[in-house]
C-alpha cells in the first residue's frame, strides 16, 4: 500500500459529521453577519441554531457506537465523545438562545453565532482528540473564540480588561501546556495517548510527573482550578451575562472530558500518583471558591467562584475515575446538570443586567415581586447548585461523593460534604433578596423570547434530572465507554 492510499484510508469525513456541519456553518457566517442589516441580523443566529440541532442529530448515534479510531488514530469515535459532545452543544444551544435576546436590534446581533460556533467546535474536538497536537489545536480553538465572546461589547471598558486578563492567563497556561506534552513525546517518542500509555510504563517517574503536572495547567486554566482560576471572576464580571454563561459550561465541560480522556488513555494505573494530586486540588478548589464566594456582592463574580467551587467538587469524580467504576457517570451526569442550573442562573442574571445595566447583588432585590417567573428559575438554580433536593445537583452531588468514597477518598467526600454546608449561605443570600426585601425600582428584567426558551429548557432539566435521575444517569453510563 503506498504512503497516498494509507492517508486516504485514514480519512474517515463520517467520523467528524457534527464538527463540519458546525465549522462549515461558522465559516458561511463569517460574509453574511458582515451584509446583513435591520430585520436580517437575526438570520446568523437562525442558521447557527439549526447547524447545532443537526450537529446534534448526528452525534446522537455515537452513543450506542462502538469504539474505534478515525484519521490514523489520532481521532477517537466512541460513546464517551458522543455524551460529551452532546453536552456542549447544548450548552451552546441554551447560550445562542440567551445571546440572541440579549443582543437583539444592536451591532453585535449577527457577529455572536459565528465564535459561538467556533468555540463549540473547539470543545467538541477535545473530547475525541487522542493526538498530542490536536489536544493544543482544540484546546486554542475552544479559547480565541470564547475572548472574542467576552469581547462582542468592543467600547466596553471592563470586558476589554477582561479579555486582555484572559488571553495573557490563556496563552501561557496553554504554552506550559505545550512545553509539558512534548515531555511525554520525548519520553515515548509518539504523540498518540494510548501509545504514550504504554511507553511510559518503563519511563522515570521523576519526568513523568514533571509532564503531568505542565499538562495539568492547561487543563486547569479552562477548568478554573485553583491556582490557575485567577481571570475567571474578572472574566466572568467583565463579559455580557450571557457570554459569561457559555465560557462557565462550554469550556469546562469541553477540558474535564479531555483530561478524563488524557489521564484514562496516557496515564494509566495512577502514574505520578495523578488520584492523589487530583484530590489534593480538588480540595483545595472548592473550598477557596466557596470562602471566597461568601463575601461577593456581584452576582457576576458570586458564579464565578460558585463555578470554581462546582470545579473542585467535580474533579473529586475524576481523582477517582481510575479506581471507582461508578466515578465516569457521575461525573457525566453532574457536568450535565450543572451546565443547566448554571445557565439558567446566567440568563436570569442576563436579563437583569440588560435593564438595570448592574449585576450587582441589589439588582435581584424583590425579584420575586416584579419578576415571579425568572425569580422563580433563579431560585430553583442557586438551589440546584447548593444540592438542595430534589433537584438535579442534589443528585449529582450524591453520585461524586459516592465515587469518592468507592475510590478510596472519603477525606475528600467529607471535606466536599462541608463545603456544600459552607456554600448555602451564599445561594441563600441571593434567594433572600429575591423574595425577602422591598424592590428598589417597579420595573422588571429585559424580557426575549430567547431568555424565556433558555430558561424553559434549563428549569424542565435541571427538575427532569432531579425527579428521575436515573434516566440522565443511565445516559451518563452510556457515555462511560470510551476508546482505551
Amino acid at each position: 500500500m503506498t504512503g497516498g492510499q494509507a492517508m486516504g484510508g485514514c480519512m474517515d469525513l463520517g467520523a467528524v459529521a457534527p464538527e463540519m456541519v458546525l465549522a462549515g456553518s461558522a465559516l458561511a457566517l463569517v460574509p453574511v453577519a458582515g451584509w446583513v442589516r435591520g430585520r436580517w441580523r437575526r438570520l446568523p443566529a437562525a442558521i447557527a441554531l439549526l447547524a447545532l440541532l443537526v450537529a446534534m442529530g448526528l452525534t446522537a448515534p455515537m452513543l450506542t457506537a462502538p469504539p474505534r479510531e478515525a484519521f490514523c488514530g489520532t481521532y477517537a469515535v466512541d460513546p464517551f465523545r458522543g455524551f460529551y459532545q452532546l453536552v456542549i452543544e447544548a450548552g451552546a444551544l441554551v447560550s445562542l438562545l440567551a445571546l440572541g435576546s440579549h443582543f437583539r436590534g444592536s451591532e453585535q446581533e449577527p457577529h455572536h453565532p459565528v465564535a459561538l460556533l467556533m468555540a463549540t467546535v473547539g470543545g467538541m474536538g477535545l473530547t475525541a482528540a487522542t493526538d498530542l497536537g490536536l489536544i493544543i489545536l482544540f484546546l486554542q480553538m475552544v479559547s480565541f473564540p470564547s475572548y472574542l465572546l467576552v469581547l462582542l461589547v468592543r467600547s466596553d471598558g471592563p470586558a476589554q480588561e477582561a479579555t486582555l486578563k484572559y488571553f495573557l492567563y490563556g496563552a501561557a497556561a496553554l504554552a506550559v501546556m505545550a512545553y509539558g506534552l512534548t515531555f511525554l513525546f520525548g519520553l515515548t517518542g509518539s504523540l498518540n495517548l494510548r501509545a504514550i500509555g504504554a511507553g511510559l510504563a518503563g519511563a522515570d517517574r521523576a519526568w513523568v510527573a514533571l509532564a503531568f503536572g505542565l499538562v495539568l495547567v492547561g487543563y486547569g486554566f479552562e477548568m478554573t482550578l485553583v491556582p490557575f482560576h485567577v481571570w475567571a471572576p474578572d472574566v466572568f464580571q467583565g463579559g455580557t451575562a450571557p457570554a459569561s454563561g457559555f465560557v462557565s459550561v462550554v469550556p469546562k465541560v469541553a477540558a474535564f472530558a479531555g483530561l478524563l480522556r488524557f489521564l484514562l488513555a496516557a496515564m494509566p494505573d495512577g502514574l505520578a500518583a495523578w488520584p492523589t494530586v487530583l484530590a489534593l486540588l480538588a480540595a483545595a478548589t472548592m473550598t477557596f471558591g466557596n470562602l471566597v464566594a461568601l463575601r461577593q456582592a456581584s452576582l457576576k463574580r458570586l458564579l464565578a467562584y460558585s463555578s470554581i467551587a462546582q470545579a473542585g467538587y467535580v474533579l473529586m469524580g475524576v481523582a477517582a475515575a481510575g479506581q471507582a467504576p461508578e466515578a465516569l457517570p457521575a461525573i457525566g451526569y453532574y457536568l450535565a446538570a450543572y451546565l443547566l442550573m448554571n445557565l439558567s442562573a446566567f440568563a436570569v442574571v442576563a436579563q437583569v443586567e440588560r435593564m438595570t445595566g448592574s449585576d450587582a447583588l441589589a439588582a435581584v432585590r424583590g425579584l420575586g415581586r416584579r419578576a415571579p417567573g425568572p425569580a422563580a428559575a433563579l431560585a430553583l438554580a442557586l438551589l440546584s447548585l447548593a444540592g438542595v433536593p430534589p433537584l438535579a445537583g442534589f443528585a449529582g452531588k450524591v453520585f461524586l461523593l459516592v465515587a469518592a468514597i468507592e475510590g478510596g477518598f472519603a477525606w475528600l467526600a467529607v471535606v466536599a460534604a462541608a463545603n456544600m454546608a459552607v456554600a448555602l449561605f451564599y445561594y441563600a443570600a441571593v434567594i433572600a433578596e429575591t423574595y425577602f426585601r422591598d424592590p428598589d425600582r417597579a420595573e422588571g428584567p429585559a424580557s426575549g423570547a430567547g431568555y424565556a426558551w433558555a430558561l424553559g429548557l434549563c428549569t424542565a432539566g435541571t427538575l427532569g434530572l432531579g425527579i428521575a435521575p436515573g434516566l440522565g444517569r443511565g445516559l451518563a453510563q452510556l457515555g462511560a465507554t470510551l476508546l482505551r
